[in-house]
């Protein structure tokens, strides 16, 4: 005949210890919580890191506000640009610029000046 290796003598009754399956339960599992820790750093790390969220997001508004300025300075050159060919073609209109922003005048020209009031 065997011998029962698994009989009830062997087990515990109830309140005279702990239940194996109970003290499992009731122990942390260092699994999971090094699981928990590690998926915590990596999501704050995936926000506020040199390529988290954040910065991400504030480079792209950066981005978006010079190539705007980018825009606005071949807008301007554009616009220069014409003024130096119109210069070229036209040397009254060079005259011209040199009278109004310069105050320039020709020689024996007499300017008169009035004051506003």
């Amino acid at each position: 005949m065997m011998p029962e290796r698994f009989d009830n003598a062997h087990r515990p009754e109830r309140g005279e210890g702990p239940d194996p399956k109970m003290r499992h339960a009731e122990r942390p599992r260092i699994g999971l919580i090094l699981l928990c820790t590690v998926l915590g750093l990596v999501l704050l790390l995936s926000l506020v890191g040199d390529r988290g969220l954040f910065q991400i997001d504030r480079m792209a508004r950066v981005k978006a506000q010079l190539e705007r300025e980018v825009e606005a300075l071949e807008r301007e050159n554009a616009l220069l640009r014409q003024e130096v060919e119109a210069m070229r073609r036209h040397p009254s209109r060079m005259e011209e610029i040199a009278r109004q922003d310069l105050g320039l005048v020709r020689p024996g020209e007499i300017v008169y000046q009035f004051r506003k009031r």
